[in-house]
């Protein structure tokens, strides 16, 4: 019985040091700290930025890549000005494009919702872009001209 009860704190012991988190759900694992502003939401290794927010990285940095990863489609339909298309859901042409990328460029990504933009930040990152902020709400988020 005393063999049962060790394991039984044991096992309780892992279960709530894996649960532990952060209050707002988001994993706080950035590589890149000292370089996202504080009221920035950081998720995985890259930040998640309002539109609010992007579009003040737009206005005050000429250099900045705008990367639209949705399907050609959808960025015909509309897209931020100055975006670039590269779809992420073209694993091929979206790896060959990134690797021709100025890593030392800051780059904005949106999607539609937020979603395939996640997985392009983490795919650049892991090619060696690291200046990435991901479009929280991505497309769906932005002001639409009226």
């Amino acid at each position: 019985m005393k063999q049962f009860t060790y394991f039984a704190l044991f096992f309780l012991f892992i279960l709530l040091m894996a649960c532990q988190n952060s209050e707002s759900g988001v994993v706080q694992r950035n590589i890149n700290e000292d370089r996202i502003p504080k009221d920035v939401e950081v998720a995985d290794a890259f930040p998640s930025i309002t539109a609010e927010k992007a579009q003040s990285l737009i206005d005050k940095n000429k250099n900045l890549v705008i990367l639209d990863v949705r399907t050609p489609g959808e960025f015909h339909a509309g897209h931020i000005e100055g975006a670039q298309l590269l779809d992420v859901t073209q694993d091929s042409t979206f790896l060959a494009g990134i690797s021709t990328m100025d890593k030392t460029k800051m780059y904005l990504v949106y999607c539609r919702s937020g979603q395939r933009s996640r997985k392009a930040c983490s795919l650049m990152q892991d090619h060696g872009i690291q200046d990435v902020y991901n479009l929280d709400e991505g497309y769906l988020g932005w002001p639409q001209p009226e």
